[in-house]
């Protein structure tokens, strides 16, 4: 038996051409069958980055998720929240303020956002891909802006998403067999998004209509290391 873990890099060209080393991650796939997934995200600018450590189980139920925010060289604070039953438990720390607690339902088939653009490929966990009409997705984000430049309790966002069907994607890692989806997002965008293999690995995402259109996230590096197990 073996822990699976995988490291890699995302990057993003934008509009003009210009590309930036946007993302770092490390996913492990738990003896138990959950997911953790780290990841580091650095805007173009430079000038926010996003720490975050999130935790599935098995059937891509959210169980935790940490996020720290740093902006403009300044720490901004953490949000950690646990799924506990049909509840979210929601904590809140910012720098001179005292911390706040909140308690929000959690339905069924629902993510917890916390902006990694390797995290968009998960929130199509729960679609159905018999078919390809658009379906909700929800979700409970950190912060109700694009590139997530807040942090908070946040608050719950539907989208529409459909199944496009399979192709195979030629990226910086490598190629790989995908499964393609587009989604109407609630900040009025178009993405166009390729996940890959049962851990649904992010691939690439195109922003296919909207602010920053012609945007592209891809895989750029990808390493995997079994380490044994007892």
């Amino acid at each position: 038996m073996g822990l699976s873990i995988f490291t890699g890099r995302i990057d993003l060209t934008e509009p003009d051409g210009l590309t930036s080393d946007y993302e770092r991650f490390i996913l492990t796939i738990n003896p138990d069958g959950s997911r953790t997934l780290r990841t580091v995200t650095r805007s173009p600018k430079g000038d926010l980055l996003r720490d975050v450590n999130q935790m599935v189980a098995p059937d891509w139920r959210p169980v935790e998720v940490v996020g720290r925010l740093f902006f403009k060289n300044e720490f901004q604070g953490t949000v950690m929240r646990r799924i506990i039953g049909d509840k979210i438990h929601s904590y809140v720390w910012t720098p001179g303020v005292e911390m706040d607690y909140q308690v929000f339902d959690a339905p069924p088939k629902m993510t917890l956002g916390f902006h990694p653009i390797f995290h968009d490929a998960w929130k199509m966990s729960f679609l159905d891909l018999s078919h390809h009409e658009y379906q909700d997705i929800l979700t409970h984000t950190v912060s109700n802006t694009w590139n997530g430049r807040s942090l908070g309790h946040g608050m719950k966002i539907k989208a529409q998403v459909k199944f496009d069907g399979r192709e195979t994607v030629n990226v910086g890692a490598g190629s790989f067999a995908c499964e393609r989806f587009i989604w109407q997002t609630s900040f009025g965008k178009e993405l166009h998004v390729w996940r890959h293999g049962p851990h649904h690995m992010f691939v690439k995402i195109v922003v296919a209509k909207g602010d920053k259109e012609g945007s592209v996230y891809e895989l750029a590096s990808l390493e995997e290391k079994i380490v044994a197990w007892p």
